[in-house]
């Protein structure tokens, strides 16, 4: 079985403290964001809410591939659909994990 180094990495953010999940937790937070992901499976309304909230914002917005039972997986909770973090390092590093799963 293949090993997702972006869910890894992600499940490390969280247990660092440097992640925040969920709709409410990451618009409460959009002014210091500096990345955040959410799942192909978020709905349309919401993902337009999401995006309206978030574009006065220098967070990085990305749609993964990934199912809302995967991250939730992946961070060790109950289905996730937004997830964000504000560190820069670990920004930076999901974003390179990312990367290196979508040109595998």
């Amino acid at each position: 079985m293949k090993v997702d180094v972006f869910l890894r990495t992600l499940g490390l953010t969280k247990r660092s403290g440097r992640l925040c999940c969920g709709f409410d937790s990451v618009v409460g937070k959009k002014d210091t964001l500096k990345i955040v992901f959410y799942s192909y499976e978020l709905s349309e309304r919401t993902e337009k809410n999401l995006l309206y909230e978030l574009s006065g914002t220098s967070a990085q917005v990305i749609k993964v591939k990934y199912d809302m039972n995967e991250l939730g997986a992946a961070l060790g909770t109950k289905p996730v659909g937004i997830a964000a973090t504000e560190d820069s390092g670990f920004a930076r590093l999901l974003f390179a994990k990312l990367n290196l799963e979508v040109m595998e």
